[in-house]
């Protein structure tokens, strides 16, 4: 296994970096890629929605697609973690995005 090495993807014009072992870094790229993707999308129906709100929106979206199509939940192990992941992030969101009056 290869050492893990920070990467950085670019969503919603945010620059983020993720740490991720060089083998997964394909996947990785093409699934921020897809997530950037279907943030534009929520964020294009409504101009004036939070990156925070386009997030847990296009979250749902994806989620609604997988359990429709459906994908088996995740592993009760994994789930924490990556809620612990989106929250970090959704934290990094609020802390850059300007304060609406």
């Amino acid at each position: 296994m290869s050492a893990i090495k920070p990467v950085t993807v670019r969503i919603l014009d945010k620059d983020y970096k993720i740490a991720c072992p060089p083998e997964e870094q394909a996947v990785l790229f093409r699934t921020a890629d897809f997530l950037n993707q279907e943030m534009q999308k929520v964020k294009r129906s409504s101009q004036t929605l939070s990156t925070e709100r386009v997030a847990v929106l296009t979250a749902l979206n994806i989620a609604r697609e997988l359990i429709e199509l459906g994908a088996p939940p995740p592993p009760r192990e994994n789930t924490a973690d990556l809620i612990q992941q989106i929250d970090a992030v959704l934290e990094k969101i609020a802390r850059t995005e300007p304060r609406r009056s």
